[in-house]
């Protein structure tokens, strides 16, 4: 099945965040880090409904779900997100050593 992405403007803020930051240190790494986003961001196109449910879904009206990916230096990161219908409405992007959302950024709208 074909996902239509939407980035929500958390999302949107925390990946100017990372980009920024490794930028600053490394501009060949946010460039890296950027092309490692967009592979997991065609993936979520293709298969959204494959991933599992993130740490922040306990107790939400929602349903979050996370895809992980690493970075050639071996980071993780997480995206989550919640599916309605052929809709992803990516929420945040979490780096390394982050903690868990809180509840009230878990929304959609």
């Amino acid at each position: 099945m074909k996902f239509d992405i939407r980035l929500l403007w958390r999302a949107e803020r925390d990946i100017d965040h990372i980009v920024t930051w490794l930028h600053e240190r490394s501009p060949q790494g946010a460039a890296a880090w950027h092309q490692v986003w967009k592979d997991t961001f065609n993936t979520l196109q293709a298969s959204a409904d494959v991933y599992g449910l993130a740490a922040e879904d306990a107790d939400q009206e929602l349903e979050i779900r996370q895809i992980t990916f690493r970075t050639r230096k071996g980071r993780d990161y997480r995206a989550l997100y919640t599916i309605r219908g052929k809709e992803v409405f990516v929420m945040h992007i979490r780096g390394p050593g982050q903690d868990i959302v809180p509840p009230e950024e878990l929304q959609v709208l």
